[in-house]
C-alpha cells in the first residue's frame, strides 16, 4: 500500500515537472519565432 502511494508521489512529481519545463521551453521559442516573424 505503502509502495504504491510512494509511486503516485513520484508520477505526481514528475508529471509536474515536465509541465513546468515543457511551459518554460515553449515562452522563448514563441518569443524567437515572432522576433523572427517580424524582421522578414
Amino acid at each position: 500500500m505503502a509502495v504504491e502511494q510512494y509511486r503516485q508521489y513520484i508520477r505526481h512529481l514528475l508529471s509536474e515537472r515536465a509541465q513546468r519545463a515543457s511551459r518554460q521551453t515553449i515562452a522563448p521559442e514563441y518569443e524567437v519565432q515572432t522576433v523572427f516573424d517580424t524582421e522578414q
